[in-house]
């Protein structure tokens, strides 16, 4: 196995070898280091996928509103089979890697991103439904953050990457910057996404100028 180039790839993302691996095949230093300048960022977009998915099974009228108001049906059914395949894409992206679940990372942020744009084109979308009931109002700022994704995991649908374990075993000190990274940067896009907007439209509101 070890001297095949042949090998499959998974068992290649897998191989505690060298970083080189992770693309399933040979490939140059400069390619290398990008993917992995990448690797936090995307995982740190799939995991996001996953807590905002999470609310919507819960609870998915703030989001069957928000799809009401630029003219989809509001079923609440439909609200909830958007957060299972957010929670679905955001677990595979993790959990295998490849191709194909940057693929579904890219094309649900790339969706994210069209409805903020339509949304931001109206006034009849009070909140964008993204995270269940800890909400806010479409901003500029979601949809600079949704082409941020989608433009990340894009680039891995190019090249693609492992799981997140393998990824870490291929990183300096055991992958654990990695995985701070990950975690840290998920909450901190979810304070900035949730309070932000809201706190913006406050102070545009209406009788708040001085």
């Amino acid at each position: 196995m070890a001297g095949s180039t042949d090998t499959g790839y998974r068992e290649v993302t897998h191989s505690p070898t060298l970083p080189a691996k992770l693309l399933g095949r040979t490939a140059p230093p400069s390619s290398i280091a990008a993917m992995l300048a990448l690797a936090g960022p995307f995982f740190m977009f799939s995991t996001l996928l996953v807590i905002s998915g999470a609310p919507k099974l819960v609870d998915p009228r703030s989001t069957s509103r928000a799809l009401e108001a630029i003219g989809l049906p509001p079923h609440l059914w439909l609200g909830r089979l958007v957060g299972a395949i957010e929670i679905a894409v955001g677990l595979g992206a993790l959990a295998f890697g490849g191709r194909l679940m940057a693929g579904g990372v890219t094309l649900l942020y790339t969706g994210f991103a069209g409805f903020i744009f339509v949304a931001l084109r109206t006034d009849r979308v009070k909140s964008c439904g993204c995270f269940g009931a800890a909400d806010s109002p479409p901003s500029r700022l979601h949809l600079v953050i949704d082409l941020a994704a989608a433009a990340t995991a894009g680039a891995l649908v190019v090249s693609p990457i492992g799981d997140i374990v393998a990824v870490m075993r291929a990183t300096p000190w055991g992958g654990v910057p990695l995985l701070v990274l990950v975690v840290v940067g998920a909450w901190l896009s979810l304070l900035v996404l949730t309070l932000l907007p809201a706190v913006f439209a406050e102070i545009r509101a209406p009788g708040r100028a001085t």
